[in-house]
């Protein structure tokens, strides 16, 4: 509203007070003092009227402001509320910061911790998580129903923990079987329930356990089977010996028998003798001398051993040129003799009409090195399957139930695995390098 027009608005209202007061004058009789004073009146309470309303409308417009993070509204510097509402604004914007400073930093501690964990609701929405979830999971979490769809079991015990809890529980990602320890606190905020989970692979671990377990038990038996073995061995060949030619007995048949049964005494002894030193690399593995081998290579060294001795298999390398990779030659090669010796010895009891070994070198869904030793023979039953890599287990009648395992732990030592994939036809290990 301009000047000319505030003008003419109070030109305007003193013509009209004017109107009123002889109009008042003529009809009433009213003095003019009294007149004045009670359009004075009226004029002042207007006026306190408007200057309530006004400060009235001053506070709103300050909370609005405040509400809205509108720093522009300005107040005089007379005005009583103009330093108060200056430090409340301080107060808020500092406020703001420290919270966009804290969850910046929750943030690039989630993005770069490797420990997967996550931030859930009671209704199982996913709040926050880790970048480690993603690569622990193989999968992108948005809901604690993704886990179930890969085991239930988990959500179960999630969504049943009522204080801090913790559990382990398998885990199949793509081909590898995983083991999680899985830990879960509670904690309300504003009256509304949160719960933090960490969820952390203990594969390695248990792997090392078992290893461990399994070479001790390889140091007491070999120890004790060769103290007992060795002398039988040293006894049954001295006692062959001493036997004059000269020896007779009522029936030749026992002379027979009894050359025979020290025959079979020191030959049994002496094979034990050869298993048990073979036994002794369980527990006496040495570690691996690593070198950047090209696998292409490697792999037509090993079909070339076995296609001199095997003519009636056909044996096939799928693998790209310098495909390198970081490993003990001696070591890896004697994992691929002994897989390949079992997919053989598979397919000669088979009735393949044409049998076939098939050696790839791939990359996994984690992106790493992989070799699949695949043969089209009758497969592996689901029994054998959950004991093949237990030193001593064997379908063999002549095996020893040590190559798998042995095996297997060079893959670990390595920083790999070895794993057997069930397919329709046949059989499928792979040797996985870290």
């Amino acid at each position: 509203m301009n000047s000319q027009f505030k003008i003419l608005i109070a030109a305007c209202g003193l013509v009209g007070m004017g109107m009123l007061l002889q109009l008042a004058l003529i009809t009433f009789g009213l003095s003019a003092t009294t007149i004045v004073i009670a359009i004075s009146a009226l004029l002042l309470i207007i006026w306190l009227h408007h200057i309530f309303c006004k400060e009235k409308r001053v506070p709103m417009q300050l909370f609005r402001a405040l509400a809205n993070g509108d720093h522009t509204l300005g107040l005089p510097d007379s005005h009583p509320l103009r330093q108060d509402f200056r430090g409340a604004q301080a107060q808020m914007q500092a406020a703001q910061l420290a919270a966009e400073q804290q969850i910046q930093f929750i943030n690039a501690v989630f993005s770069h911790m490797d420990l997967a964990m996550l931030i859930c609701d009671d209704q199982g929405q996913i709040i926050e998580q880790s970048a480690a979830v993603t690569k622990q999971l193989g999968l992108k979490v948005e809901h604690l129903d993704a886990i179930a769809n890969n085991n239930p079991k988990i959500v179960e015990f999630i969504k049943n923990t009522s204080k801090n809890s913790r559990q382990t529980f398998s885990w199949q990602k793509n081909e590898l079987h995983d083991t999680l320890y899985i830990q879960v606190s509670t904690l309300w905020i504003q009256a509304k329930l949160y719960k933090v989970i960490t969820l952390q692979s203990i594969k390695e671990q248990l792997n090392a356990k078992e290893q461990d377990a399994y070479k001790q038990l390889t140091k007491v038996l070999t120890h004790e089977v060769a103290n007992s073995i060795t002398p039988l061995t040293s006894m049954a060949q001295t006692c062959i010996a001493l036997l004059p030619d000269s020896l007779s007995f009522d029936e030749e048949e026992d002379k027979q028998d009894l050359h025979l049964a020290l025959s079979t005494l020191a030959s049994r002894s002496a094979h034990l003798s050869e298993f048990i030193q073979e036994f002794r690399k369980l527990s006496s593995l040495p570690a691996p001398q690593l070198a950047t081998v090209e696998l292409g290579e490697l792999l037509k060294n090993i079909k070339q051993l076995f296609c001199l001795q095997h003519t009636n298999v056909t044996f096939i390398i799928e693998a790209s040129d310098n495909t390198l990779c970081v490993l003990d030659t001696n070591q890896i090669e004697q994992v691929l003799i002994n897989l390949c010796k079992n997919a053989v010895e598979a397919l000669e009891i088979g009735d393949q009409t044409a049998p076939k070994v098939t050696l790839k070198v791939l990359k996994n869904d984690d992106d790493k090195l992989c070799v699949d030793i695949i043969d089209n023979g009758p497969g592996i039953t689901e029994q054998a399957q959950t004991m093949m890599f237990v030193p001593f287990f064997t379908t063999k009648q002549q095996g020893s139930g040590i190559g798998l395992s042995l095996s297997r732990q060079i893959m670990l030592q390595h920083g790999g695995e070895l794993l057997y994939l069930s397919q329709p036809q046949g059989a499928c290990f792979r040797c996985v390098f870290g």
